[in-house]
C-alpha cells in the first residue's frame, strides 16, 4: 500500500453560519484550493466559496428535451406510418396516449445522461479532498474547512495560523495521511 501524500490543514466550525462566514473570509483572502466538508447542505455556501453555477442543469433540460423528441418522434412514426392500427376508431396520432411513454423517456434521458456528464465533469476536480482514513467529524455534527497544500499561497504555519483567525476550532496540519 503507497502511502498517502495529501497535505493540507483541517478546521472545525460548529455552526453553519460562521462555516458560511469562513468561506466568505477564506475566498476574500485568496485561498483558492479549499473545502468545506459539511453533515447537510448549507444554502449559499457556494456563493461564498466564489463556485460559479453549475451547467449541469442546462445540459439535463437538453437531456430531457432530447428524451421527449425520441419518444414522441418513434411512437408517431411506429403508430401513424410504419404499423397504424385503429383502436376503437381513436386517431393513429393520439398524443395523449404517448404521454406514459413519453414522460419515462425523459426522465431516463434525463438521468442517465446526467449522471454521465456529472461523472465526467466531476473529474476535472482541482482541489484535493483529505485523505481516506481521517477522521473529520463533517458527517455527523461539524462544519471542516480543508485547505489543501497545493494552493499557491501554501505555507503550514499560514495556513493554520489563518485557520485559527476564523474562529475555527480544533486545528490540525494533516500530513502523508495522519494527523501532526
Amino acid at each position: 500500500m503507497m502511502p498517502i501524500s495529501t497535505t493540507g490543514v483541517l478546521a472545525e466550525f460548529y455552526e453553519p453560519a460562521d462555516a458560511l462566514a469562513a468561506a466568505a473570509k477564506v475566498r476574500d483572502a485568496g485561498w483558492t484550493h479549499f473545502d468545506f466538508l459539511t453533515p447537510f447542505p448549507v444554502h449559499g455556501l457556494d456563493e461564498a466559496m466564489g463556485q460559479k453555477r453549475s451547467w449541469i442543469p442546462w445540459a439535463t433540460a437538453g437531456l430531457a428535451l432530447g428524451g421527449i423528441l425520441f419518444a414522441q418522434g418513434l411512437q408517431n412514426y411506429v403508430m401513424v406510418y410504419d404499423w397504424p392500427m385503429n383502436f376503437g376508431g381513436k386517431p393513429h396520432a393520439a398524443w395523449p396516449s404517448f404521454v406514459p411513454v413519453t414522460f419515462e423517456a425523459m426522465v431516463f434521458w434525463a438521468a442517465l445522461g446526467s449522471a454521465a456528464i456529472a461523472i465526467i465533469a466531476g473529474k476535472k476536480d482541482t482541489v484535493p479532498q483529505p485523505p481516506p482514513g481521517i477522521e473529520t467529524g463533517a458527517t455527523v455534527d461539524r462544519f471542516v474547512l480543508w485547505i489543501a497544500a497545493t494552493d499557491p499561497k501554501w505555507h503550514a504555519d499560514g495556513a493554520q495560523q489563518f485557520a485559527r483567525s476564523l474562529g475555527a476550532g480544533n486545528v490540525r496540519l494533516i500530513d502523508g495521511g495522519a494527523d501532526v
